[in-house]
């Protein structure tokens, strides 16, 4: 699960990454000059897997049913 986590924080890191968006921007515009792709992202709100309560990132189980928490896909 972890995997998962670790590649969805590298999405995020290479999205917020202005070459990345330059090149997005080309690519989507066809080469049109000036052109800038808007480029959003999701925060991962992490949840309790058991019972679906919203926990802070920190915490390592659930403050509701007291299940370990897993780290957030999405």
């Amino acid at each position: 699960m972890s995997d998962i986590f670790d590649r969805v924080k590298a999405q995020e890191e290479m999205q917020r990454n202005q070459s990345f968006a330059d090149a997005f921007s080309r690519i989507v515009s066809g080469g049109k000059p000036g052109y800038k792709a808007v480029i959003e992202t999701k925060k991962i709100i992490p949840k309790c897997s058991s019972c679906g309560t919203i926990l802070d990132e920190k915490q390592k189980f659930c403050h509701e049913c007291g299940a370990k928490v897993e780290k957030p896909v999405s």
